[in-house]
Parts: structure tokens; sequence; C-alpha cells
């Protein structure tokens, strides 16, 4: 009696662990996307209500979110979204355009025919979804592109690095990035990167990457001047 128990507990738990992950990754792309605002208030009860669950894999998921910097929990004022730090960004756009500009010119890896061949359908997901407005759809497309050319060069573990500091970064893509020409824009950084590594010229290919990155600063710039809402106070511009 005591085993099952304890299994039971345990595939319980096991649920109310996947449940409290689906509703922080759905979340978590709500707000980067912009689909939640920087500042939004936001209730637990409306966000199970929402995802049909109860509030406790919410308050979970809650408590992830705010490990990472995007929500911000008040007793006075509840819980919001984060306004947009320009510190983390600019720590973020140095972590990345370094990190991965080095992983693709000093792995000392080809990428495999194959694992190329699996980067091009992400990329052609991009440019599919150019004329859309489905903005979850166009970020997981675009991670899965970061994701899978440092994967191809032997460091998955890097992207997981990068993700865990880009919260901010992104969010600011994403905000400047419903205007079709941007979006447009970051698919051919995209497209150059992935015809220098396809074509062997890891050297260029790092050089389109860091710039690609680096390209963070000037939407920040465009938007703040747009929207000094999304930004906390005192950040500069």
């Amino acid at each position: 009696m005591l085993n099952l128990s304890t299994s039971l507990l345990a595939d319980q738990n096991e649920r109310r662990n996947t449940i409290s992950a689906k509703a922080y990754v759905e979340l978590r792309e709500a707000i980067i996307t912009a689909r939640i605002a920087p500042g939004a208030n936001i209730s637990e009860t409306d966000v199970a209500q929402s995802l049909g669950i109860s509030r406790t894999p919410v308050r979970e998921a809650f408590t992830r979110l705010f490990d990472e910097g995007l929500i911000e929990i008040s007793p006075q004022t509840g819980t919001r979204v984060s306004l947009i730090d320009m510190a983390r960004v600019r720590e973020a756009v140095f972590i990345r355009s370094t990190l991965e500009s080095a992983v693709v010119a000093n792995s000392g890896i080809r990428p495999d025919p194959a694992m190329l061949d699996e980067i091009e359908l992400s990329l052609r997901a991009q440019e599919r979804l150019l004329h859309g407005d489905d903005m979850g759809a166009l970020h997981r497309a675009d991670m899965a592109f970061h994701a899978g050319l440092l994967g191809a060069f032997a460091h998955p573990r890097a992207w997981t690095a990068c993700q865990h500091v880009s919260a901010d970064m992104m969010r600011i893509q994403f905000l400047i990035g419903m205007k079709p020409d941007h979006i447009r824009s970051i698919i051919a950084e995209h497209r150059a990167i992935f015809d220098e590594v396809r074509a062997g010229n890891m050297g260029e290919a790092a050089r389109l990457m860091a710039a690609h990155i680096r390209n963070a600063d000037l939407d920040q710039m465009s938007l703040n001047r747009e929207h000094q809402e999304f930004f906390r106070a005192g950040d500069p511009s």
C-alpha cells in the first residue's frame, strides 16, 4: 500500500510539473513575442482560466518567470510583466554576439550536411511566416535556427546559455518586429549567415552572425523613441 501511495503521489507530481512547464512556456512566449506587453498586469486567476488549468501550476510558472526577470510581483500592485531593462539587453547582445560568432568561427567543425538540411527547414519556415501574424510560430522558427546552428557546431549548451540571458533582447526584437520590413530583414540576415556556413566560409558567417545580433542595439533605440513606456525609468536610450 505504501508503494502504491508513493507511486500515485509521484504520478500526480509529474503531471503537475508537466502542466506547470507548459504554462511557463506559453506565458514566456507570450511575453517575449509582445502578445503580453511590458508593464501589462496579469493574474493567476485569469491565466488559469485562459489555459484551463488550476492556479497551482500557474503560480509555479509565475515563480520561474519572476526568477528570469520577466514579471514583477508586489503585494501592493499585484503581478505585472516587467519593463525592459536596457542593462540586461546590452549584456545579452554582448554575450550572444561574442559566443555565437565564436562557436561558428572557432569550433573547427564542418557541420554535417544532414544537420544543415534541418536548419534549412527552420529558415524556410521563417520565410513562409513572413506575411502572417503568428508571432509565436515566428519566434519558434527563429529560435530553431540559432539553436540548430550552435548544435551543428557541437555546442548545444551554448544556446541554453544564450536563451537564459536573452529574454529582454528578444522582446525588443518582437516589439519592433511586428513590421513586415523588419521581419524580412531578420530573415535575410539569417539566410546570409546560413549560406556562408553552407559554403564553408566560417569567418564570414561569424562576422555576419555578430552583426545580426548587434542589430538589437539599433532596434532598442528605435523602439525607445516611440515607446518609452516599455522601458524602465532611467534607462538610457
